[in-house]
């Protein structure tokens, strides 16, 4: 979801010494100093001594919002074997909870980083134990996530894959066809990995999902979020109701869809629903959350693809995850030219994958044809979750970075005025009403809305 994307690789804001601290203080303690990473890196590189770091701020305003990024550069020296020592730098990602007790408070950053946290501690690892067991040394390997080097409840610390040449694509264009199947690729392989442990190992797997909290769509958080989504469900339709005939059969979609005493119910809904093809998704599949490692001599060129960002994990259909990325992250346009050729370069990875990690395939998806079948269901009956998240994703996505609010600030004016989760109200302007009209015309002509 919008308001939960962080950048791992935005660019930096000016860097300064920090051999002191910084980041959440807990018990008087900075969770940012000398002492955490020397006691973090003495078991990841053992060799090593730990001198100084360097901090710079790790995301743009409109990057991020439940957490605060920071850009690490480690240095000390490493021991060689004769005794003698030469100089070492590591540089790291740090992903801490906002100061603001307000804005921790209003993001429900806690529960979000419980979940990453679970993700990168628990059912990743036990996702790769599962891969490494079912395929051989000729097969392919899911590894399109950053290095995680240590994850609890208040830090995150991972590699800085701008260093191994990783960076954003431009939030405000959209995702070109190449960098959307390239994505749609690693997100193929993290669904299969999951669908096919759910399949071999159903006890297992209850118990990998019973780690996940809902981080939004709940029941629990209706009251939370009440006046966040009546403003955004308003704006949604007013938008639409700008760009096409306000007695259209699109507005009069949008309007019943985002209709704001059930509308939270109907994300509730569609976020829980249990479905053949229900698996525990990425949750948040939005540009801000997909790194890419470019050509350095054609720069529409992709080579790989980072999947960042679990807070939002959720134990769901993937189509909700295809949804969210194919409407909230393309233009009309190349959805309009492409998106028949992305659901096969989807729908095909995903079968390859489940071929090799399952001993055999259930019924419903034992053949190639069954599979595209069901997926194209399930994309219909759930789809529409996307437009649900694009009410708040298309805004932040289009919006300046001078209209985002500021996470590295000790306060949040906007958190401590609002009862429940903050407004986000961002100006509107002729970008987002564009996409959002636009979003709402695929979804009522493919039969989704």
């Amino acid at each position: 979801m919008g308001i939960t994307g962080e950048s791992a690789a935005a660019t930096t804001a000016g860097m300064g010494a920090a051999n002191g601290a910084t980041g959440s203080a807990v018990e008087g303690k900075p969770i940012l100093s000398l002492e955490t990473f020397q006691d973090i890196f003495k078991h990841v590189e053992p060799d090593v001594q730990i001198d100084a770091f360097e901090l710079a701020q790790g995301s743009d305003r409109g990057d991020n919002y439940t957490a605060a990024l920071y850009r690490i550069i480690l240095s000390g020296k490493r021991q060689n074997l004769d005794g003698s020592h030469h100089k070492w730098e590591q540089k790291v990602i740090c992903k801490v909870m906002p100061e603001s007790v307000v804005q921790r408070e209003a993001y429900k950053s806690d529960k979000l980083f419980r979940n990453e946290v679970e993700f990168y501690t628990t059912i990743l690892p036990e996702l790769v134990k599962f891969q490494a067991s079912k395929a051989g040394h000729e097969e392919p390997v899911f590894n399109a996530i950053p290095k995680c080097y240590t994850a609890k409840h208040d830090l995150l610390i991972m590699e800085d894959l701008r260093e191994r040449g990783f960076q954003m694509s431009d939030r405000h264009k959209g995702l070109s066809t190449e960098e959307t199947q390239s994505v749609l690729l690693q997100v193929a392989q993290l669904h299969a990995l999951s669908l096919a442990y759910k399949f071999e190992h159903p006890l297992e797997f209850r118990k990998l999902c019973s780690l996940i909290s809902e981080g939004i769509f709940c029941t629990a958080n209706t009251s939370w979020y009440r006046n966040y989504y009546e403003r955004l469900t308003k704006n949604a339709i007013q938008m639409v109701s700008d760009v096409l005939p306000a007695d259209s059969k699109y507005v009069e979609a949008i309007s019943k869809f985002a209709e704001s005493s059930s509308f939270f119910g109907r994300m509730v809904q569609l976020a829980s629903a249990e479905s053949p093809l229900s698996a525990i998704c990425h949750g948040d599949c939005w540009v801000n959350n997909f790194l890419y490692h470019y050509n350095p001599e054609d720069s529409q060129q992709v080579l790989e693809v980072a999947l960042i960002d679990f807070q939002l994990i959720r134990y769901s259909s993937i189509a909700l995850d295809i949804a969210n990325l194919l409407y909230c992250c393309t233009t009309k346009d190349m959805r309009d030219t492409n998106l028949q050729t992305l659901l096969k370069t989807y729908t095909e990875e995903l079968f390859r994958w489940l071929e090799i990690l399952c001993t055999a395939l259930p019924e419903h998806c034992d053949t190639l044809e069954k599979l595209q079948d069901l997926f194209a269901e399930e994309l219909k009956s759930y789809g529409r979750f996307a437009l649900g998240l694009a009410l708040d994703i298309i805004p932040i996505s289009t919006c300046s970075s001078e209209d985002a609010p500021d996470m590295y600030l000790q306060g949040n004016k906007d958190c401590e005025e609002d009862v429940g989760a903050p407004t986000l109200n961002f100006p509107p302007n002729d970008l987002c009403r564009k996409k959002m009209s636009e979003i709402v015309i695929d979804m009522v002509d493919r039969g989704m809305l």
